[in-house]
């Protein structure tokens, strides 16, 4: 998978592996978000990820890929290479650096290399894993004290007012939660676009110019505003059937089409 958000060097690399190893299966995605529905759907052995990316660090996904593939090989590449990065990415055992431009062949050998290796076994995969995790909350300070109770009065859930949210990140966050509800997007440049759930599938968008999957994949691309739960919220219609994964993996490609058009 090369996760990379510039469409040039994006192509160019899908095109080098391609070409390096024909028989290699190639996904691509330009966020974290695209990177993090693609996981879940496909099985994938070695990761070219970009360091900075418009939702975030191509270093907070390294989690996401050791937990669910402790043996794949990951790249990261970046034009500017600083010492916390590599830190930070050492924490996860990550050793595979690549300054920009990549070194073609250097890349195309290291995934035959890696497509060489025998597969850990299971037992293999969660040592692997709980190696990363340990190395990172030693980098992190993490503390396996267990924290106090809750005072009387304490509810069990949090409100909260978090900042450097994209619309993806906040979609995501109510579909794995299972919510039954509706957000609003507010923009002052795009307008106002609602997504409503059920049981953490989404089963309707819509802004003020269309409905369905075009609504949800139009709400995706909108930069900047802000997120507010709909109370008491009925969708007005059904546009939209389907798991909540593959229905964003769709809106997420349109969004991107059309940011690229």
């Amino acid at each position: 998978m090369v996760v990379e958000d510039d469409l040039v060097t994006s192509v160019a690399l899908c095109k080098v592996i391609r070409k390096g190893v024909p028989d290699a299966t190639v996904l691509s995605a330009r966020t974290l978000g695209e990177a993090r529905l693609m996981l879940g759907e496909y099985t994938v052995n070695f990761f070219i990820l970009d360091i900075n990316l418009p939702d975030g660090s191509g270093i907070d996904f390294i989690l996401d890929v050791t937990k669910a593939y402790p043996e794949a090989t990951i790249v990261l590449m970046t034009s500017t290479p600083l010492p916390e990065y590599r830190d930070q990415a050492e924490a996860f055992g990550v050793m595979n650096f690549m300054a920009k431009p990549v070194d073609n062949q250097k890349l195309v050998a290291l995934i035959k290399e890696s497509r060489g290796a025998a597969p850990a076994g299971k037992e293999e995969s969660k040592k692997l894993f709980g190696a990363s995790l340990n190395r990172l909350k030693r980098l992190v300070g993490f503390s396996e004290v267990t924290p106090p109770p809750p005072r009387e009065g304490d509810t069990t859930f949090f409100r909260a007012s978090l900042s450097r949210l994209t619309v993806l990140d906040i979609i995501q966050l109510k579909c794995l939660n299972s919510m039954t509800q509706g957000i609003a997007f507010k923009s002052s440049k795009y307008g106002v676009g609602r997504v409503f759930f059920q049981n953490g599938d989404i089963i309707h968008a819509e802004t003020e110019r269309a409905t369905g999957i075009t609504a949800l994949s139009e709400i995706i691309g909108w930069k900047g505003g802000r997120a507010e739960e709909i109370p008491d919220s009925v969708p007005p219609e059904h546009t939209i059937s389907g798991r909540w994964q593959n229905t964003l993996l769709v809106a997420a490609h349109a969004a991107d089409d059309k940011g690229a058009a």
